[in-house]
């Protein structure tokens, strides 16, 4: 009998460790990334529950596959809850937030060279948990390898089990610190939290709701596209034809007939005008910035979520925000949208247009979402590869992007849209690029000297590009936008608190007066519509954002606007003919 309570003890310890290798994860949210709204004093007791709820679920599952055979069902939802709290915590190290099934889908991007890099420089000392908990737990497994598991044993394992769920349900259904408050809202509020508390708040909705009934339930029962209510669809056609905030007047030349895109990596405004060691950082951008005729805005705020660049670019190109609760492109690139090469090409059918990206065409589905956006073509590292006979495998620096950008764009006969994304201001900022240029002022961090190298770097070769431009006569007749795919995550600088994460974004030639323009804060959402709106374009839809032509400007991004943004992308939106503008 003692021996059996033994076993009984063990075997409850390492299920215990099942839920402490969650807990680990969840705790470390709260930590280092925080949750989306503030929690309230019965969060951790619903966070003990989802966790409970995880680990039980799992091994049920496993302990059918494995014919009853409890010890071993421990040791295989041990291992499964160990490997799945490393990859969370590793994954929201560079993407802040839990995984989910469509950055799992994007598993592939791991074998990029700038993912890998990132990944190499992302293991942390509190990571030390997961190998001496594996030993631990392989301790404990080996110790009582020859022991078996009576049924009366299992009875009593699964009733405590039982006990403990039951409580976990009465107390969290109780409330006992909400006596104020209904019980049934309560309830309803944390364990089925609703659709806009999966969207905006996936953090939040994860950590009180766990793994299995955020992931997977959602999963299994939600419609590949959801079907609008009318109500939602007039909502949404009532805001985007909504044009106060969307139209003013064409303001580009008519001998403007090109736009040439130039999206920038993780490049934040801070740079601009700045000296370190007497040192200017950003000469070339500089001398747009203080040119009058061009539009220079420094206060755009991101608005990315777990997407990064993808998301970046897919604000750009659609006037829509992108997803919070999951990879806009692995759910977007199966849609129909309204592109900004789609619609320059409908009001000029004789316009061409091509992306030209430093990795290759399947990172972050640029192969499928490139078309999607309505680009004529697609160029890649492997294109570059082939025709510069270049064996390389690495991802190309702007100096490679530049050169066969300068080539491609002889390619394209007026007019054309053109966007060129460029590389060299990628994390990890733990090197940088050599090009004779040094900063030595020990003031500032290690990380933060290298990305303004980096940055200096790739404000040579956009004043390289441009100069180009200007040899091959192209430069007057086309309007360059010079944006920032997202902000540089101010801790892989270790400059949190110190330096603003605003981005910046130009306007070459677009025949802006900037004394009527707005130059105060914004978002990336009203690029497209700024662009449209520059351009004189006649559309009935004009994205979601406003235009930064209008100097009684209003902030674009609500909760609203991404309610709305999420219902399109959900369901599909723009794939019926009616929904067509």
């Amino acid at each position: 009998m003692k021996n059996l309570l033994k076993i009984n003890v063990t075997f409850l310890v390492m299920f215990m460790m099942s839920i402490v290798n969650l807990l680990f994860v969840h705790y470390y949210f709260l930590q280092t990334i925080a949750l989306e709204m503030d929690s309230f004093k019965t969060s951790y007791l619903d966070n003990l529950l989802a966790c409970l709820l995880d680990v039980t679920f799992i091994l049920a599952i496993v302990w059918i596959f494995t014919l009853r055979r409890l010890r071993i069902s421990l040791g295989i939802t041990f291992f499964i809850t160990l490997i799945w709290s490393f990859c969370n915590a590793f994954y929201a190290r560079f993407f802040h937030q839990y995984l989910s099934w469509s950055s799992i889908g994007q598993a592939g991007n791991l074998t990029d060279p700038i993912v890998v890099d990132s990944m190499m420089v992302g293991f942390q000392f509190i990571d030390l948990y997961y190998p001496l908990m594996a030993i631990l737990f392989c301790w404990l497994y080996i110790r009582y390898k020859h022991q078996d598991v009576k049924s009366n044993s299992l009875r009593s394992i699964l009733m405590t089990w039982l006990c403990c769920i039951v409580m976990c349900l009465t107390v969290h259904s109780l409330y006992l610190f909400h006596p104020t408050k209904s019980i049934i809202s309560v309830y309803e509020k944390t364990m089925f939290t609703p659709p806009l508390y999966n969207s905006l708040w996936p953090n939040w909705t994860v950590f009180h709701k766990g793994f299995f009934r955020r992931i997977i339930l959602e999963q299994l029962t939600r419609e590949s596209d959801i079907k609008l209510t009318k109500e939602q669809e007039q909502e949404i056609e009532k805001e985007y034809t909504d044009y106060h905030q969307r139209v003013t007047q064409r303001t580009a030349s008519d001998h403007v007939k090109n736009i040439i895109f130039i999206l920038v990596e993780s490049y934040l405004s801070v740079t601009s005008d700045l000296f370190v060691d007497g040192k200017e950082i950003t000469p070339n951008l500089n001398q747009l910035k203080r040119d009058s005729n061009v539009y220079y805005n420094g206060h755009m705020h991101p608005n990315v979520a777990t997407g990064e660049s993808s998301d970046g670019q897919f604000i750009y190109m659609t006037g829509i925000l992108p997803l919070h609760s999951e990879i806009t492109v692995s759910k977007a690139k199966d849609n129909t949208l309204i592109g900004l090469p789609k619609l320059l090409k409908e009001a000029t059918p004789k316009m061409q247009s091509a992306i030209l990206i430093p990795t290759n065409p399947t990172l972050w589905e640029q192969d499928t979402m490139s078309p999607s956006y309505g680009f004529d073509k697609l160029y890649s590292k492997i294109d570059y590869q082939e025709d510069m006979n270049d064996k390389e495998d690495s991802d190309m620096g702007d100096d490679k992007i530049i050169a066969y950008a300068s080539e491609k764009d002889k390619l394209l006969c007026p007019p054309f849209f053109f966007m060129i994304l460029t590389m060299s201001t990628h994390h990890p900022y733990t090197t940088y690029i050599e090009h004779g240029f040094q900063i030595n002022d020990k003031n500032i961090t290690e990380k933060y000297r290298n990305y303004l190298i980096n940055c200096h770097y790739t404000d040579m070769m956009i004043g390289k590009y441009l100069q180009n431009l200007k040899d091959k006569g192209l430069y007057d007749t086309s309007m360059i936008v010079i944006a920032s795919d997202h902000d540089a995550h101010l801790k892989f600088l270790d400059m949190e608190g110190k330096i603003s994460n605003e981005l910046p974004f130009y306007i070459i030639n677009g025949g802006i007066d900037n004394a009527r323009a707005w130059t105060g804060e914004c978002n990336q959402l009203d690029v497209y519509t700024t662009i449209l709106d520059i351009m004189g374009i006649d559309s009935k839809w004009r994205g979601l954002g406003h235009t930064l032509l209008n100097k009684e400007y209003q902030n674009s991004v609500t909760d609203k606007i991404q309610e709305l943004s999420d219902w399109i992308i959900y369901s599909n939106y723009f794939k019926d003919k009616n929904n067509h503008p």
